[in-house]
């Protein structure tokens, strides 16, 4: 039987067609991918968020405050205060006994992000922990939600609040957001921080009443008549 090799001309038809098929199937694989990110951030919020309410519960339902120490040294950040409620109560104290270690717990990190960016993005650690998301510090002077550095760590109560399903408690990005520094048309916080979209064009959103779903693009700019701005932010 005589064997035969293949010609140049097939060599290149075969290469051809294998460069066309890896065409068509990258932009899937980079999707799934994406996907998959979105899909384990969004259960990373979703821990988060219920134990905030379990923290709530525990605080006469209060909110888990964003930071809070001495003066301005942020000592603890709702990053320690939650650890309890994730199983991870070796994490409560870190900050508060000299310890220079800075931990990286994984359900703070948002599978988009990749913690090796942290600095270029600009965020910086809380509580000697730092993680891929932020909290909703939002104040209009006589309402918050997640205060910080209050005298006596007060936040806002969930009960005080109306429409907990609208309102934002938790997103990717720097450890604490506040709707002044949120301009919604393009990605920096504080002029510094940066806040990419972690997957494509979305990110996810944990809302106080601990449903998380996904939002296209950045957060939003907040507005005093807007009043969907409004119940964003403050619950107003």
């Amino acid at each position: 039987m005589k064997k035969t090799n293949f010609t140049l001309i097939e060599l290149l038809v075969v290469i051809a067609i294998i460069a066309i098929l890896a065409s068509m199937l990258l932009p899937a694989l980079v999707r799934a991918r994406a996907s998959a990110q979105q899909s384990g951030c969004a259960g990373n919020l979703k821990q988060i968020g219920q134990a905030q309410i379990m923290y709530s519960s525990d605080a006469r339902g209060f909110i888990v405050p964003g930071g809070y120490g001495i003066k301005w040294n942020k000592v603890w950040s709702w990053y320690n205060l939650l650890t309890p409620y994730l199983g991870m109560p070796n994490y409560l104290n870190v900050g508060a006994d000299g310890t220079t270690t800075i931990y990286e717990p994984k359900v703070y990190q948002c599978p988009g992000i990749a913690s090796d960016r942290y600095t270029d993005l600009g965020w910086v650690q809380a509580g000697k922990i730092r993680g891929g998301y932020g909290i909703n510090v939002s104040s209009n002077g006589s309402r918050l939600i997640a205060g910080y550095f209050d005298a006596e760590g007060r936040t806002g109560k969930l009960s005080q609040l109306k429409y907990p399903t609208q309102i934002f408690l938790f997103s990717e990005g720097y450890w604490m957001l506040e709707r002044s520094f949120l301009t919604g048309v393009n990605d920096t916080y504080q002029g510094t921080n940066k806040l990419p979209n972690p997957h494509s064009d979305n990110r996810n959103i944990a809302y106080l009443d601990g449903h998380v779903s996904g939002r296209k693009g950045y957060l939003p700019t907040f507005s005093w008549s807007d009043s969907n701005s409004l119940r964003f932010y403050l619950g107003q």
